[in-house]
């Protein structure tokens, strides 16, 4: 890996030990000219995720109310800052988290980043194996007119191995 590393997919850093995926990790993030927001390894589920979106203002509300924002807003609203953002979202251990959680996450993800050709907000993250993760996208992502299923899995995910 070197310098001139370019973020245009989300990427996955797999295999060998969590301490060899933490070391690759930092050294991809020294080279990263985007924003980084790190996601605590102690978040497991979508509310998890939703009360830290909510926490950092990672929303942009496109009208105004009153009240206090439901989680089914700030989710809507927050999908499109990720399309709207050119960010980096870092999870560690994202074999921690909860499978519907997980997959939900990089299906919006991927959709969004295939939507926006390159430039939304990526995912940076770390886990042991990524076979399960990878056939369970290429059943929900969305397909386009001109990619499958998988195509569009495969065209918007680096796989790092160790």
């Amino acid at each position: 890996m070197d310098k001139n590393f370019t973020f245009q997919k989300h990427i996955l850093i797999v295999g060998k030990t969590q301490i060899e995926r933490q070391k690759n990790l930092v050294h991809m993030l020294e080279y990263s000219n985007l924003e980084c927001i790190r996601f605590p390894t102690s978040m497991q589920s979508f509310s998890d995720y939703l009360h830290i979106i909510q926490s950092k203002k990672l929303f942009s509300p496109f009208y105004e109310t009153k009240r206090k924002y439901n989680l089914n807003q700030i989710l809507d609203f927050h999908i499109d800052w990720i399309s709207e953002n050119n960010c980096l979202f870092v999870f560690e251990e994202f074999q921690k988290v909860e499978d519907k959680f997980g997959l939900e996450i990089m299906r919006i993800m991927i959709n969004n980043l295939e939507a926006n050709n390159k430039s939304a907000t990526k995912i940076i993250m770390t886990l042991e194996d990524e076979t399960e993760l990878i056939n369970n996208l290429n059943e929900i992502v969305n397909e386009t007119q001109y990619k499958t299923k998988t195509q569009v899995v495969e065209s918007n995910l680096q796989i790092i191995v160790l």
